[in-house]
């Protein structure tokens, strides 16, 4: 009937448009972010219910290991002593950030859907990085959220590291790792106009340049580790002298360069200490979702025990002390899944455009994980659901190239 065909593409609409506000928005809007995430997710179950179809219409490796991730995450509120707080985040967190996963792979299914959702996040990285440089360089203030550029005082002519719409250099450093080898792929490899390649030329050198100003260690791991498997994958050669300019780094490298490098502050020394405490006591299925930081309240041994809580800053111990090995286990299955169906889907990928996301969003999800080994990033709303529509946007192009769209 045309009015259950006109419901259906309304509903189709309002879930394509909550995912592009949900992409643009990410940097500066969380509760626009929470909003559109439950609104993209009720329209496409709604549009499925109406058309009689199934709400998830594929169910892969990935998908199997995100079901079993989260029936793990609900296993360890038995030993939660802060029942309320894990259920709470088992609705608020877990299970949007695994919603918006499967609503963005299955609700990006088209080609004009995944241009759109390109340019949205085009111009939200062209807005972030304008801000950031005129945090950075004119007003030491965002012009987004009023955030000064870390440690900077207008008394001090000191360093300062630009937030953009950030509280911190590292959640910025974090945002733009997945967003630095999507842009670079484009410009790489896409098939576009002269003014596009300039753009994307130009945006790459502002992503790389921000993340240079950030100086944040776990990111430019991160953002190196990536770049050497893509050399190796990709570009063999250029492989093959990273590998030995890393190695005679390590030879000839002053020493305390190195230590400057790849020293572990006191504190970060501290919360992982601390982390392997908390995850004794409840090793296999963890001690209760979203526990961590009151855990961590009670269980450090400095003058703020009882009064502070922290993270782990290693989004991985972090996550084995809430959900256990077994759960850790369940989300690192699920992310290897991930990126082998995208490896092995690139050599039959024709299309420039699919073949440079595939390949850039798989990079930047790599680049990301490794530098959430040192930091917060799963543990922060945005970098979260940036990580978790990165990973729905990758099996969405994935799927797209498989049925030749």
């Amino acid at each position: 009937m045309d009015w259950t065909r006109k419901i259906s593409s309304s509903l189709d609409k309002i879930s394509e448009w909550s995912i592009y506000l949900i992409i643009f928005c990410l940097p500066f809007g969380k509760s626009i972010v929470e909003i559109c995430i439950v609104t993209a997710l009720v329209s496409l179950v709604l549009k499925r219910m109406l058309a009689k179809e199934n709400i998830i219409s594929e169910n892969d490796q990935a998908n199997m290991f995100l079901y079993l991730l989260l029936a793990t995450s609900l296993l360890s509120l038995i030993n939660s002593q802060y029942l309320n707080l894990s259920i709470r985040a088992f609705f608020s967190k877990s299970l949007k950030f695994a919603a918006l996963f499967l609503a963005a792979r299955e609700i990006i299914n088209t080609r004009q859907k995944l241009n759109n959702f390109i340019i949205m996040a085009s111009i939200s990285c062209v807005i972030i990085l304008l801000d950031g440089f005129i945090q950075y360089f004119i007003t030491h203030v965002d012009l987004l959220h009023s955030y000064t550029a870390f440690k900077y005082r207008a008394d001090i002519t000191g360093p300062s590291f630009p937030t953009a719409s950030f509280p911190f250099q590292n959640d910025f450093a974090a945002w733009i790792i997945i967003f630095i080898f999507p842009v670079a792929a484009f410009a790489l490899w896409a098939k576009t106009g002269l003014w596009n390649k300039m753009f994307l030329i130009a945006l790459l050198a502002g992503l790389l340049y921000s993340l240079i100003l950030t100086r944040v260690r776990g990111a430019w791991i991160g953002f190196l580790a990536a770049l050497t498997f893509l050399s190796i994958i990709k570009l063999k050669k250029i492989g093959a002298v990273l590998i030995i300019g890393f190695i005679l780094g390590a030879l000839f490298i002053n020493r305390e360069m190195t230590s400057a490098i790849f020293s572990i502050a006191s504190d970060r020394q501290s919360m992982v200490k601390n982390g392997l405490e908390i995850l004794k006591k409840h090793p296999i299925i963890g001690n209760g979702i979203n526990t961590f930081f009151v855990e961590y309240k009670e269980i450090r041994k400095d003058s703020d025990r009882g009064k502070r809580g922290s993270y782990a800053h290693n989004c991985f111990l972090q996550m084995a002390c809430d959900i256990g090995i077994i759960g850790l286990s369940f989300f690192l299955a699920f992310v290897a899944a991930l990126l082998i169906k995208a490896f092995r889907s690139l050599k039959n990928i024709k299309d420039p455009l699919l073949y440079s996301l595939t390949l850039g969003l798989a990079l930047g999800i790599i680049a990301f994980l490794l530098h959430s080994a040192v930091d917060t990033n799963l543990y922060s709303l945005p970098l979260a659901a940036l990580f978790w529509l990165s990973a729905g946007i990758l099996m969405a192009a994935v799927k797209m190239a498989e049925a030749g769209e």
